[in-house]
């Protein structure tokens, strides 16, 4: 469909009051300056604003910023400045690091100028990407509904219409824009589905967009009425006398593992937070093969339990302590004291309550002791490969209570770690160590 100033209008405030402000996410792109044209013909310059974040991904980053500098200059809308360099995280690619990144500074700059919602170019074509990568990534009914037209404070206007009616309106409007040259890196996922799947399906197809964004709007309905069924069930179940939700497998022999797993994060209030494809698949797994005694950590704040014909919603002890390590002493946490201090001997003993680490390789580094989460991981002692807390822990024959209450180290979120069992191969005392730190974990004595 042709992009026109009334619709597009009429669909904007059906999202958002006509007098809210709002802060625009400018890459300097052609879909960002599409939006910014359309905005100017609709709303007053003083209820717009603009950012832009620079990655620093590549070498034309700084001439991108200018751009979008001079095109905020000379419309008079104020613009913010963000600037980024990569820093890795375990199994963040580089789109989702730029996401992540983004979308923070959009949040804080939102707060900071005190603005209602933040607008993003985001069009059919990204949700049909998005889409397809869900099904790569073997995705629920609910990643079928792609994008969000709107999610809190993020408003996407163009979500409806396809690239080619962003590149006729800007070449009927004579838009200037810079072209990212690090949408031609293929490496990067969302490119690579672009340029080699959704470019071949088009050649077929002029219609897959717009048939992509029939299968979300469908999907988006759909998994509305299941929530409403959800949340009426949830509203049922109440918490028994010890804080803990039953749910008896005779009232849910007809669901299915998804309607379950809804259900339950209806239940412990993360219906809104997206669920790594992991979690999924270790709960699914616990549904089919737990035994009577069985616990799963779902998250810092809830457990649940297989009890004979039930399972078991119950709410974690969760424990998260932040340690100073220039502060040496001791931390009462709960019913365990732990401790570290600077030591300068190394005695090999089997008191797996007690370790010897190298101080050099934690000493500029946020310490924490917490809970274990399912997903977590480290690399054991003599461990060239990392393992799974959860595998160690079955693997060493752990029982169910002590699994429940076991605590990590980390050092910048890194496990170097799992109390009273085994520390990292990363903070190993080696030869050329030469300043050493002991930590000891123990049961406190009442």
């Amino acid at each position: 469909m042709n992009i026109a100033i009334e619709p597009f209008s009429k669909n904007l405030f059906s999202l958002i009051d006509n007098k809210k402000k709002l802060l625009m996410g400018i890459s300097g792109g052609m879909d960002s300056l599409v939006l910014l044209d359309l905005c100017l013909k609709i709303l007053p310059k003083n209820r717009l604003y603009a950012i832009h974040v620079n990655h620093g991904l590549s070498n034309e980053s700084k001439n991108y910023e200018q751009f979008v500098q001079g095109v905020c200059s000379a419309n008079k809308i104020p613009l913010i400045i963000r600037s980024e360099k990569r820093t890795k995280k375990n199994n963040e690619s580089v789109e989702m690091w730029a996401r992540r990144i983004r979308y923070s500074h959009f949040h804080q700059a939102l707060n900071d100028i005190n603005y209602d919602y933040i607008l993003t170019a985001h069009h059919a074509n990204d949700n049909c990407e998005t889409m397809l990568m869900n099904l790569d990534s073997g995705c629920s009914i609910n990643g079928l509904k792609g994008i969000p037209e709107k999610n809190g404070k993020v408003i996407r206007p163009l979500i409806k219409y396809n690239k080619t009616d962003i590149e006729n309106y800007a070449n009927l409007n004579n838009i200037k824009y810079v072209t990212d040259i690090s949408n031609n890196d293929l490496t990067i996922k969302r490119n690579y589905v672009r340029k080699t799947i959704i470019n071949k399906l088009e050649a077929i197809d002029s219609d897959v967009i717009d048939k992509f964004s029939l299968i979300s709007n469908k999907a988006k309905i759909s998994v509305m009425r299941l929530n409403y069924v959800i949340k009426s069930l949830a509203k049922s179940i109440e918490k028994n006398s010890l804080g803990h939700f039953l749910l008896e497998d005779e009232k849910l022999k007809n669901f299915s593992d998804f309607h379950k797993l809804t259900l339950i994060k209806e239940l412990i209030g993360e219906t809104s937070k997206p669920w790594r494809s992991y979690k999924f698949n270790s709960l699914t797994n616990f549904f089919h093969n737990s035994k009577t005694g069985s616990i799963l950590r779902l998250s810092d704040n809830w457990t649940i339990l297989r009890d004979r014909k039930k399972w078991i919603l119950r709410q974690n002890k969760s424990i998260k302590v932040n340690i100073n390590i220039n502060n040496h002493g001791k931390y009462n946490i709960n019913d365990f004291t732990f401790s570290l201090m600077k030591t300068d001997r190394h005695n090999f003993n089997n008191n797996l309550n007690t370790e010897v680490i190298d101080y050099d390789k934690i000493k500029n580094k946020n310490l924490r002791i917490r809970s274990w989460l399912n997903g977590d991981w480290f690399q054991p002692l003599g461990m060239n490969g990392k393992k799974k807390i959860s595998d160690y822990l079955i693997d060493n024959k752990i029982d169910c209570f002590k699994k429940e209450n076991q605590l990590v180290l980390t050092a910048d979120d890194d496990i170097i770690w799992l109390c009273g069992q085994r520390i990292s191969d990363k903070v190993k005392v080696t030869n050329s160590t030469s300043n050493m730190m002991e930590l000891s974990y123990n049961k406190f004595a009442q």
